[in-house]
């Protein structure tokens, strides 16, 4: 119970997140949000890490460590890319299209030699059905944010990859060193081609994005702890569906019928994903 509550709970606050960021980004531009995000992330977990864990001890921390820095690397692109889509695209249909960071992560250990049995194909299949059926939103082009929401989704598969091989440290340590490096990316990165600015009446916003961002990932740990691993993959990847519910209730987002299938064509599949590896 425990289990489904923390990743249930993990998911919720990814999606609300996104929405906060969705209307920062709107009003600015998706780099300044994403550093306000890093920031407030950066300065919650990253002394209480230093405080419980302190600095990486041997080798083989410090090659995890650095396999937590590579994550970081893909976050702040992948995290970008989010918003990129999020400042044009519904929430709803961007997160769906972010959430087959799941089905990405599967292929690549596929390629790495896991098998693939007639359940994970199908899985498989029912992904890409569902993500060509949520970004194609008439006979003329596609849905906005929706090229954003795919390349999130495949720089988010990458952070995946990164942080299973990161294992040799603790999940607290993982997060600081990530999202250290995303920080320090993505600021003079912001400085450079703009301003960090974001309206006064938007201020309390960002930093409520940043800190739901850091709960959600504090709340994944925490699912994935508990166990079994297949429950807590089902129920934080249920970020999508929750995106879809805010987007409809309180955005007034409506898909077509044809992105409804795919956003269930989807989240189905990734679902299912999560249940078998």
């Amino acid at each position: 119970m425990l289990t489904i509550l923390a990743g249930l709970s993990s998911a919720l606050s990814y999606a609300a997140s996104d929405l906060f960021s969705q209307r920062v980004t709107r009003r600015t531009r998706a780099l300044t949000q994403v550093v306000w995000v890093l920031a407030t992330g950066f300065v919650l977990i990253v002394p209480v890490a230093l405080l419980v864990d302190g600095l990486p001890d041997g080798n083989a921390q410090w090659r995890a460590a650095g396999m937590a820095a590579l994550a970081g690397v893909a976050y702040v692109a992948a995290f970008s890319c989010l918003l990129r889509g999020l400042s044009t695209g519904d929430l709803g249909l961007v997160s769906t299209l972010t959430s087959l960071q799941g089905a990405y992560a599967v292929v690549a250990f596929v390629l790495l030699g896991q098998p693939v049995t007639p359940p994970l194909g199908l899985a498989l299949a029912l992904c890409v059905f569902g993500a060509v059926l949520t970004s194609v939103q008439d006979r003329t082009g596609a849905t906005g944010g929706a090229f954003w929401g795919f390349a999130a989704g495949v720089l988010f598969a990458g952070v995946m990859l990164c942080y299973s091989y990161a294992d040799g440290i603790s999940w607290l340590s993982q997060a600081a060193v990530s999202r250290s490096v995303s920080l320090a990316l993505a600021l003079p990165a912001a400085l450079l081609t703009g301003s960090l600015a974001v309206p006064q009446g938007l201020r309390r916003v960002a930093l409520g994005a940043g800190a739901l961002e850091l709960c959600g990932l504090l709340l994944l740990t925490i699912s994935l702890s508990l166990g079994p691993l297949t429950v807590a993959g089902v129920t934080t990847t249920q970020s999508g569906t929750f995106a879809v519910i805010l987007g409809f209730i309180l955005l007034g987002e409506r898909p077509r019928r044809h992105q409804w299938l795919g956003i269930v064509c989807t989240l189905s599949g990734v679902t299912a994903l999560a249940a078998l590896v």
